[in-house]
């Protein structure tokens, strides 16, 4: 019997992988984008397994459609997480990944992940032993157990293939590895597609759990390596063949073994406690949703305090400092015309906010740019000239980074080069962002696609009035720049 996936799943939430107490947020990097698995529905799950532990913070580069632009800054991120199974990346990109992983990067491969890039040695090292795309014995042998040992395997053969899904057991070889220390030695895992006959490098690859694939399911009849870690220069990975559907990702048992394993990949130590044993059993799995607990979170978030910013009818509780452009009410809209010679122009609130979480829709002439000011302040007796962290509205690439306005210090955001961040904000069309300003650390998203993580050692501005930008634009125009659905809630 099959445990729900509401009361119980929530219950299990905080009984899963708890916080751990020391270190900070290990950032993960989930690369996706092509799969011939639905990586649109298990990215989400992947995601939530690793932000409901609270030891990770998580970011998604997916793919885009012209490969010649995916150049996602690795070396920001302690692992990377491959969600990906698709046309080989651009050299430049393999080859900053491949130094990534040999200087000490985590990296975590999951199921069909296993299945890319059969022509690149160097991934293949990395993952150890891969299926499909034609692999054969030339590409390495299989891994088999051997009276209690595992050996290599050079017989002739494909590489890659699987039975009918099915639940199975997972068996341990290495209980006293850090990635399943303190779990049951066997425990069911939920129905999934049981990889058998993976071949590949197989150099300084450990077996840490099998399976067997059962002749009866259409299996091989071998123990399969179902768990496995490997060496690449300095790096760690984690290879788990499970996981070819959310379904599949919802047993306890994956869960837990995907956490402890990418933290294991980014660190070499496990902090995150073993689950109750009687999660892990032989005899029947336990399910859990991980996107309950986001759900759940969700909805708390939306009863929290926010507060609209704009009443959507007058600009009571705003001030315009500096500049002449103009503001008035359309609808439930503010707009911000550019008038000849204004220099930059704020409508800024005359309330002072420190930490919070902002959200707000803008749209944008592309001829011209704007921001939204955080924690800022005007300097009496020139001009009221407003200065802090400013959020960027534009359409050349650069919208949703931070720019220190009138700090004197140009950019704070730095490592602003990155297609699928450049490309989040839409041009003619209204754009979604979020701000969280806590402490220190500013983050900001644009339609869902995070983009700022800075740590705002510069400013020292602690607090400070929300104002709204319209940039100076010398004797062109007018151009304008539209608000609306601005919240707030502190933090």
């Amino acid at each position: 019997m099959n445990p729900s996936l509401s009361a119980l799943a929530l219950l299990l939430a905080s009984s899963l992988c708890p916080v751990a107490r020391t270190g900070d947020p290990i950032s993960v990097l989930i690369v996706d984008g092509r799969n011939n698995h639905n990586w649109k529905a298990t990215t989400p799950v992947l995601r939530a397994i690793l932000r409901n532990t609270g030891r990770f913070a998580v970011d998604v580069a997916t793919v885009p459609k012209d490969m010649a632009e995916f150049a996602p800054d690795f070396s920001r991120y302690a692992v990377v997480l491959s969600n990906y199974n698709g046309p080989p990346w651009p050299e430049k990109t393999k080859t900053a990944f491949v130094d990534f992983v040999k200087r000490g990067g985590g990296l975590v491969i999951v199921h069909a992940a296993d299945n890319s890039f059969p022509k690149w040695r160097e991934y293949n090292e990395m993952i150890g032993l891969g299926g499909w795309g034609r692999r054969t014995e030339k590409d390495g042998p299989y891994i088999r157990l051997r009276d209690g040992k595992f050996v290599r395997d050079m017989t002739p053969g494909r590489g890659g293939s699987h039975g009918k899904r099915h639940e199975f057991v997972i068996v341990a070889r290495q209980p006293d590895h850090p990635i399943l220390r303190g779990l049951p030695h066997e425990w069911r895992h939920a129905t999934d597609e049981l990889y058998d006959r993976l071949r590949g490098p197989a150099n300084n690859l450990e077996v840490l759990a099998t399976a067997f694939s059962d002749p009866k399911t259409g299996g091989t009849g071998e123990d399969e390596p179902m768990l496995v870690t490997i060496r690449f220069g300095k790096g760690r990975v984690f290879h788990t063949t499970l996981g070819h559907n959310p379904r599949a990702m919802q047993g306890v048992g994956f869960q837990t073994t995907l956490a402890r394993g990418t933290e294991w990949a980014a660190t070499g130590k496990v902090t995150l406690a073993a689950p109750e044993a009687s999660l892990l059993r032989k005899d029947e799995v336990t399910y859990r949703d991980p996107l309950a607990k986001q759900a759940e979170e969700a909805s708390a978030s939306k009863e929290a305090a926010w507060t609209p910013l704009f009443d959507g009818k007058t600009l009571a509780g705003w001030t315009q400092h500096d500049g002449t452009a103009t503001y008035r009410v359309d609808g439930d809209m503010i707009v911000g015309t550019t008038t000849p010679g204004s220099p930059n122009s704020f409508l800024c609130t005359n309330k002072l906010y420190g930490d919070f979480e902002l959200t707000f829709e803008t749209k944008v002439d592309s001829r011209l740019n704007a921001g939204v000011q955080i924690r800022s302040a005007a300097r009496k007796g020139n001009r009221n000239r407003v200065h802090g962290p400013q959020v960027e509205i534009a359409t050349d690439g650069m919208a949703g980074f931070i720019y220190g306005e009138a700090l004197g210090t140009g950019w704070l955001s730095k490592n602003r080069k990155d297609p699928v961040k450049n490309a989040a904000f839409k041009r003619d069309a209204w754009n979604s962002y979020r701000v969280i300003a806590k402490g220190n650390h500013i983050r900001t998203w644009i339609n869902g696609i995070p983009i700022a993580d800075l740590v705002d050692d510069t400013t020292n501005m602690k607090k400070g009035f929300i104002g709204l930008q319209v940039h100076a634009v010398g004797r062109r125009g007018p151009f304008e720049v539209r608000w609306r659905n601005i919240r707030l809630r502190e933090l």
